[in-house]
């Protein structure tokens, strides 16, 4: 979807750094991760606790417009920006 934008960005930029930091966390030794006696909720623990506050939900699916070229939810059945009709997506 060249030149179209996603109805919410910011949003999709926060699950790709959630998703980097999964990956970098996935990459430490397991002792820095771990709860011990002097940090009682582990890294990973912590992490996974800010997620979930996060509630950033999976990204939605969209599509892009045949005639107008913007971007609207995959399950629309006009454009939200020109009103063309759109063919249902299997």
């Amino acid at each position: 979807m060249i030149g179209a934008s996603h109805p919410d960005a910011a949003r999709s930029r926060m699950r790709a750094v959630v998703e980097r930091i999964d990956q970098e966390l996935a990459r430490l030794p397991a002792q820095l991760a771990a709860d011990d006696k002097d940090r009682p909720k582990g890294l990973l623990a912590s992490w996974a606790d800010l997620v979930e506050q996060l509630a950033l939900g999976p990204e939605p699916e969209v599509r892009e417009c045949p005639v107008c070229k913007h971007v609207g939810m995959r399950a629309a059945t006009v454009c939200g920006y020109c009103w063309t009709k759109l063919e249902p997506l299997d």
